[in-house]
């Protein structure tokens, strides 16, 4: 009788998100869901509401290491895998989608674009979009990983990934894994050091996108940022 109640649950859960998709879900629930496909039986509400008090938000439960995971009560390795597999898809999911757009025309297409690259990173990483004469992206390269600054960036790199795809354009691209979304002096300076060196070589910086979240961004030629 128990089962058959909790099935009956299950259902109507999904049914829910079939019609109205997650937008209309809590935290929670949305944790209850994920957790039906990894506990096939029972109530799983409790236990996604355990560990919305040990992370305190879905992000903070989806970056937990599979060990901070298992030390909750209910959550064994298969469902950890499982919980840590969704940021990873969604990752995946969104490098398809920018694999498919042939041309950045304006910055919310490169921003959108490098969110989808840099977005989900846990270590700040510095990249290179390489563009052709109509926008379209010939190459994404990482060039560095660790803190970004104008002192451990190496411009041979970026002339490098610019002469060997034959650009005729570049965006300038990294990411902040704290979630700022602002330019720091550190990327004015490097902005402003690599702009002086591809200009010299005819190669158009359109832009500099700081990727502060899967969806968050800042254009630092919307906000005035790049050099005249």
């Amino acid at each position: 009788m128990q089962n058959n109640i909790h099935k009956s649950h299950r259902e109507r859960v999904k049914e829910r998100f079939l019609k109205e998709g997650l937008s209309a879900f809590a935290d929670h629930e949305v944790l209850e869901l994920l957790l039906f496909y990894a506990i096939p039986q029972g109530d799983v509400n409790p236990l996604a509401h355990r560990l919305l008090e040990r992370f305190s938000t879905p992000s903070s439960v989806f970056n937990a290491s599979v060990e901070e995971l298992c030390m909750v009560d209910g959550i064994k390795t298969h469902t950890a895998v499982l919980i840590k597999l969704i940021p990873q898809l969604s990752q995946f999911y969104n490098s398809l989608a920018v694999r498919e757009k042939k041309a950045l025309y304006n910055s919310q297409e490169a921003g959108s674009y490098i969110c989808g690259m840099l977005g989900y990173r846990k270590s700040e990483v510095f990249a290179v979009v390489c563009l052709d004469a109509q926008k379209n992206v010939l190459a994404f390269e990482i060039l560095e990983e660790g803190t970004v600054s104008h002192a451990n960036i190496h411009p041979r790199k970026v002339v490098e990934c610019v002469v060997r795809h034959n650009a005729c354009a570049v965006i300038l691209a990294h990411n902040h894994p704290s979630g700022s979304a602002f330019a720091s002096e550190n990327d004015r300076v490097l902005t402003e050091q690599l702009c002086t060196i591809l200009e010299g070589m005819d190669i158009n910086v359109i832009d500099h996108i700081i990727a502060a979240s899967s969806d968050r961004f800042i254009s630092m030629a919307d906000s005035g940022l790049m050099p005249n």
